[in-house]
């Protein structure tokens, strides 16, 4: 095929999605059109788990800066809107235990409240039930190596036969916050700025 025909061939692409109201996340937004600096404060954290608001304001502005749609700042005189959210809770349970009573699985869920402000005080958005769970293994018997929140984690196969069993939990713990941050910023993105299709 030449170069031609497949340049060809995006442009009539593009223009079918177009026009049936796709939009690539990040190319539009809710928002009304003076609104292009968002500052994001530190999460409040009404949790117990320390440094879980870092994690939550580091994934939020992450996630707010890589689609361009606005502009992540660092100071609130600088912004035209304040993204404000509260760790209401984070809840763990245990989701599976051994016969021996050894727990094998664990529930986390994450609530937060978000809302997105003018600076001058009109609510934009907000949400007060965003949730997030995961499930993370706690024993080395139940952890499943080839799966890609492993791979992407911390601890590498070779180390589960040196971790006791609450180094393994913690450590798959940190793992599964750190997921749920990213997802909980993803969906916060998502409510607040990104168009519904």
């Amino acid at each position: 095929m030449g170069r031609s025909f497949v340049l060809g061939f995006l442009a009539v692409a593009a223009s079918v999605l177009s026009g049936c109201g796709y939009v690539l996340q990040g190319g539009g937004t809710v928002l009304p059109p003076d609104v292009k600096n968002i500052y994001i404060p530190k999460a409040e954290n009404e949790s117990t788990e320390l440094g879980l608001a870092d994690l939550v304001t580091d994934a939020l502005r992450d996630q707010f800066d890589s689609y361009g749609a606005v502009t992540v700042v660092d100071k609130q005189s600088q912004a035209d809107a304040v993204l404000r959210v509260r760790i209401v809770s984070l809840i763990q349970s245990v989701d599976t235990v051994s016969s021996t009573n050894t727990t094998n699985q664990m529930d986390s869920t994450m609530i937060l409240a978000g809302e997105l402000r003018r600076v001058t005080g009109k609510v934009l958005w907000r949400d007060n039930q965003i949730r997030v769970s995961k499930n993370f293994a706690t024993n080395s018997n139940t952890v499943v190596t080839s799966s890609p929140d492993f791979a992407s984690g911390s601890i590498a196969t070779s180390d589960l036969s040196g971790l006791n069993q609450r180094e393994l939990a913690r450590g798959q713990q940190q793992q599964a916050l750190l997921t749920m941050t990213s997802d909980a910023a993803r969906m916060v993105y998502d409510k607040a700025v990104a168009p519904d299709f």
